[in-house]
């Protein structure tokens, strides 16, 4: 007859071998460029269309010098009706692994005033792909029509492009924080400024544009769409950080633990594609060992139950066992 066995079990163990790391994509404050009109083109790798204008600069001392150096981007006649400002970015969620994006910057938008007629612009944060093709985008209307944020899942020359309005407002002359979160894999993204949601869960691109963070973009679109109707609004913009955001892990998911009649455990649990399982037991929960037959299990190409029989435990006393995960990647 099989002698009894008191069997333990400690259900999570999942710490990950590879799971991706958070990754500082991009930060600047804006501190070490030059301070001037058209100095934030050719510098830490930012390009501008419009050079030359003075519609884009780096300032120094607003705000009574609270945030140092500021960029800004509008204020003098532009040369053109859009003014761009890019960054170029470059990474690629498929090829290095986490499709986790989270993006946050200070911004604040300032009025235009009686010298050109209290005329009122669009600003917009845009994210484009590798090819150049715009992704998203958060715009800020400073118009009189559409006061407040909207935000775009694509282009609007493109089939499938939307533009939706959150129904939130901003108040000239004050900085905010604008923060979010671009989830590749799924092609959603949510957006917050200082706490309070702009949109949750919404589609990122609907215009079937391969997803990947090529640039991102500060924009000044001409609202009645010339530059000698321009307003003398403009954005200030600072803290600028892109990163990737550690991938948590899935679960792992229990099925059953049973201590079958010959005395004999048996563990079953549902496993996820991308990790690789192995069983582990200790007498003590100080030492673990990892060398119990068939106790390796290869990642699944999909959702599956695996089930493990532990025949070495037909022998009196305590035994503990727990499940360890691992990233293939």
């Amino acid at each position: 007859m099989a002698s009894s066995a008191s069997i333990r079990f400690v259900p999570l163990v999942a710490f990950l071998l590879g799971t991706a790391q958070a990754e500082l994509l991009y930060f600047t404050d804006f501190d070490d460029f030059p301070a001037g009109d058209n100095q934030w083109h050719g510098f830490d790798n930012w390009q501008s269309n419009d050079r030359t204008s003075g519609a884009q600069a780096i300032v120094e001392n607003l705000l009574g010098g609270a945030l140092g150096k500021t960029a800004a981007l509008g204020f003098n006649r532009p040369q053109q009706s859009f003014t761009t400002v890019v960054r170029r970015i470059s990474y690629d969620p498929a090829e290095q692994g986490n499709p986790l994006i989270s993006f946050a910057l200070l911004f604040g938008i300032e009025d235009s005033t009686a010298e050109t007629n209290f005329r009122r612009d669009d600003f917009f944060v845009t994210f484009y792909n590798e090819p150049g093709a715009p992704l998203a985008s958060i715009r800020i209307s400073n118009t009189d029509t559409d006061y407040g944020f909207w935000y775009r899942n694509g282009s609007p020359q493109s089939p499938g492009y939307e533009e939706i309005d959150t129904g939130l407002d901003f108040v000239q002359g004050e900085l905010y924080e604008l923060t979010g979160l671009i989830d590749f894999s799924s092609n959603r993204w949510s957006a917050e400024i200082d706490g309070l949601p702009l949109f949750s869960d919404a589609e990122f691109n609907g215009t079937n544009r391969s997803l990947s963070l090529g640039f991102i973009g500060i924009e000044w679109q001409i609202a009645q769409g010339s530059p000698g109707t321009y307003g003398d609004n403009f954005m200030l913009l600072s803290d600028l950080r892109l990163e990737t955001l550690e991938d948590s892990p899935p679960p792992v998911s229990i099925d059953s633990v049973q201590l079958l009649a010959t005395g004999e455990v048996q563990l079953s649990w549902l496993a996820s594609p991308g990790y690789t399982y192995t069983v582990e037991y200790s007498d003590d929960l100080v030492s673990w060992q990892s060398d119990l037959p068939n106790s390796t299990f290869a990642a699944p190409s999909a959702l599956q139950s695996f089930s493990f029989t532990d025949t070495t435990t037909l022998q009196p006393g305590e035994r503990y066992f727990r499940i360890r995960q691992t990233n293939v990647e």
